[in-house]
């Protein structure tokens, strides 16, 4: 999996190296809207507070679950390819799983529902395109419950595609 992942961000990465480079303003927006999917799929809106900051909020489907996840981010531009930034960040989560519903694969079939709660760390890449509202991007979000399923889960990762308002 650690494979694929790294395989992701070079293919993406390489993607971005080959665009021109481009001179439109990269932020004339404040908030996004948009779609995740890759080991979860759901949807994301991301709120930027500051120049650098923005709040994101997922909430996703997951082993036959839902998480949400609320999380700061800080972003830092690339220099050599206006319009692309890479960020950091954390925040936390919560997760559901009902009974006879969820199955992670870590467990039996659940006999009972569960919510796990935990911290996440966020790594990612999120591009602009030229002069649009659009933005395309990749992220990988490990994260550590404190109840039920405690384990660190690395393999969260996805893309996003984003509009914005």
């Amino acid at each position: 999996m650690r494979f694929i992942i790294a395989v992701a961000f070079a293919a993406l990465f390489i993607v971005f190296l080959s665009v021109q480079y481009s001179q439109a303003q990269f932020r004339d927006y404040n908030t996004m809207i948009g779609i995740t999917a890759g080991t979860n799929i759901g949807g994301t809106v991301k709120h930027f507070i500051s120049e650098p900051g923005a709040v994101d909020l997922l909430v996703y489907r997951r082993w036959k679950g839902w998480v949400a996840a609320a999380l700061y981010e800080h972003h830092l531009d690339i220099r050599e390819l206006r319009g692309l930034e890479w960020y950091f960040g954390g925040g936390g989560h919560v997760g559901n799983w009902k009974k006879d519903k969820g199955e992670p694969p870590w467990v039996d079939p659940i006999d009972q529902d569960y919510t796990a709660y935990g911290i996440d760390a966020i790594l990612g890449l999120e591009y602009n395109f030229n002069r649009s509202a659009f933005s395309l991007g990749v992220y990988w979000k490990p994260a550590y419950n404190f109840t039920n399923f405690t384990d660190l889960w690395e393999d969260e990762a996805a893309f996003t595609l984003r509009y914005a308002l």
